[in-house]
């Protein structure tokens, strides 16, 4: 199984939130947590194999942009390197 890390990028929890939940409703992705950007801005990661983070990445931003209207961003890391998969495990990291 080829392990792979996912982020979702957007202004405020409510559209991440639906992100989230539209993910886990269509995929087996597993969610390691959200953290705030700074700036309005919000990111949820993912993990699982590669099929399943692209689909759960998909279907998360159009959730998002659904709810927002605002800009999304994700970008989604086939073979991460090891930082990007512990930031990926522990997002809290980034909120610093």
């Amino acid at each position: 199984m080829n392990h792979a890390v996912g982020f979702i990028e957007a202004e405020g929890f409510v559209p991440v939130f639906d992100a989230v939940d539209a993910m886990v409703k269509a995929t087996s992705v597993q969610v390691n947590g959200t953290v705030r950007l700074g700036g309005g801005l919000v990111a949820v990661a993912v993990t699982g194999d590669l099929a399943t983070v692209e689909e759960a990445v998909e279907v998360g931003e159009m959730a998002a942009r659904e709810v927002s209207g605002a800009r999304v961003r994700s970008i989604i890391f086939a073979s991460p390197a090891g930082p990007v998969a512990a930031l990926a495990l522990h997002p809290e990291l980034l909120d610093s």
